[in-house]
């Protein structure tokens, strides 16, 4: 078989921490043996897992296209390992060299996949290969798991605002973590994905590329910026292997817990998805209720225009249902007068809270905490037993190892729901049950300072409906419009005289708090 020109297929792999070190290792061996045996090559070289679908992979997909176009005699590699160790894939990576009669060649032996000795050779170090790669694959996610549950960072790059230390932990990184308290602020203040992403025109992610809605919701749905690690451990398919681990105190927090959580709140109030479309601010805010007001009969969105006649004119708009509308004027008048009420059930609720003794919710946690346990340690039990009846034949390998996942799977979940159990309880205090009711209260009297003011600009009435949309979830409004007549009988000259019609017009409004 004459040969003169031959491809060279180099792969590593990160997840088995090779470098780029290795990938000159393998370069070397590989072109000393084309330049000792007189072939003419190329390079393909890549990093990514052998275990990946061949469609992942570029460098191979592009080789054997090009073997398919007759360009080489030989593939030459370090080892059959580095071309697939999957081994549905090395028998499609088989097929195209057979019938291009394309030898494999390491520096050990030459693989003439026509003949039928070297075909089966393959096949057999291709099985071996793929059986390594599932131990390789167990004992890596076990081992990604326990790094996880030590607070390593064990999941590919570290979002935007940290950096990977010495220690394979998160370590803050003040210039990207300043744009993402930034990033917190705005959410916490009211805006919207849309105005934010405005509002960070100028700024570029970790790739280079400007901020989109997408990249803002990422990083403020994110609570490793609270000091979590959180890993999800998922097969080829996305299907999750095993239950959400999760490590708190992990490493130094961007954000803290209490904001976390308030963006949340302001998230679901403002935009969220297809759940949440009624708060996406389209066009020009002309009304500090726009996209708050909901009818109270059908629970359709009611919007607010301006009179087409006068100019200074809002009022809200009728609804499908038949509810009517009504002028602007009297619908502030009537919220204002709600919102009074709101702000007071606010401090009746701070108060309350901080009168409660402290032991009553604790005992509660406490309890249900107990209980988990219990559960956990059954299920730990009967870990146990499947351990045991393995030894003794009485499972099958297969049997055990799915009694075992589940149960595995199980155990997590339970461990994970004492995690947040205990987060509760130790968050139990006074000092965090009077920020979170003195941040609604504080929205609120800003609230009513820019309402107070002499005069309205459309900054004031859009921060105005910014900050209601942080504190209020919905506006359920009704109009009540009764019409009777009311005799009044008396006699003039025998003439009876009815009074005429009678009319009660009447607004209910209902606030809906988060």
């Amino acid at each position: 078989m004459l040969i003169k020109t031959v491809a060279i297929y180099n792969r590593i792999s990160r997840d088995n921490n090779e470098d780029e070190d290795v990938l000159l290792n393998h370069r070397t061996i590989t072109t000393r043996l084309c330049e000792e045996r007189g072939y003419n090559y190329k390079l393909y070289e890549e990093v990514i897992s052998g275990g990946k679908a061949i469609e992942e992979r570029p460098k191979l997909m592009q080789l054997m296209t090009d073997i398919n176009e007759g360009l080489y005699d030989g593939l030459v590699v370090v080892e059959l390992s580095r071309i697939e160790r999957d081994n549905l894939y090395s028998q499609m990576v088989a097929k195209i060299l057979e019938d291009n009669e394309v030898p494999i060649i390491t520096t050990s032996r030459m693989y003439n996949l026509n003949d039928e000795n070297d075909r089966l050779m393959y096949d057999m170090e291709s099985m071996i290969s793929s059986k390594e790669l599932k131990t390789i694959t167990r004992r890596m996610k076990a081992g990604k798991l326990e790094r996880a549950k030590r607070g390593e960072w064990v999941q590919g790059v570290p979002p935007i605002g940290y950096k990977r230390n010495d220690e394979k932990k998160l370590e803050i990184e003040e210039s990207e973590a300043n744009l993402v308290k930034q990033i917190f602020n705005y959410a916490e203040s009211g805006y919207g994905l849309t105005t934010i992403v405005n509002k960070l025109n100028g700024y570029k992610t970790r790739t280079g590329n400007p901020f989109t809605l997408t990249a803002v919701n990422t990083i403020l749905k994110n609570q490793t910026y609270t000091g979590y690690i959180i890993y999800n451990a998922k097969d080829k398919k996305g299907n999750l292997i095993i239950e959400e681990i999760k490590t708190k105190n992990a490493h130094e927090a961007i954000i803290s817990k209490e904001q976390f959580n308030s963006v949340q709140q302001a998230l679901r109030g403002r935009v969220s998805g297809d759940l949440e479309v009624r708060n996406r601010s389209r066009g020009k805010v002309i009304s500090m209720l726009k996209d708050l007001v909901y009818c109270k009969e059908c629970g359709l969105k009611m919007g607010l225009k301006k009179d087409s006649k006068q100019v200074d004119t809002i009022y809200l708009k009728g609804c499908k249902c038949g509810v009517k509308g009504v002028n602007q004027d009297r619908l502030i008048d009537s919220f204002i007068a709600q919102l009074f009420r709101v702000e007071s059930h606010f401090r009746e609720q701070w108060e309350k809270a901080l009168n409660t003794p402290h032991d009553v919710s604790e005992d509660s946690l406490l309890q249900s905490i107990s209980e988990l346990n219990k559960t956990a340690e059954k299920l730990k039990k009967r870990l146990e037993g499947y351990i045991e009846m393995r030894a003794d034949g009485d499972l099958t390998r297969e049997q055990f190892q799915n009694k075992k996942s589940k149960t595995e799977a199980e155990l997590n979940h339970v461990l994970s729901a004492i995690d947040d159990l205990q987060e509760q309880l130790d968050s139990l205090d006074k000092d965090t049950i009077s920020s979170q009711y003195e941040a609604k209260i504080k929205q609120i009297i800003e609230f009513y300072e820019l309402y107070n003011a002499r005069e309205l600009e459309h900054k004031d009435l859009e921060h105005m409906n910014r900050l209601l949309k942080t504190i209020i979830h919905k506006v359920h409004y009704q109009r009540l419009i009764w019409t009777s007549t009311v005799p009044v009988s008396y006699n003039i000259a025998s003439v009876r005289i009815e009074a005429g019609d009678y009319t009660e017009d009447v607004i209910e409004l209902d606030i809906e708090v988060k």
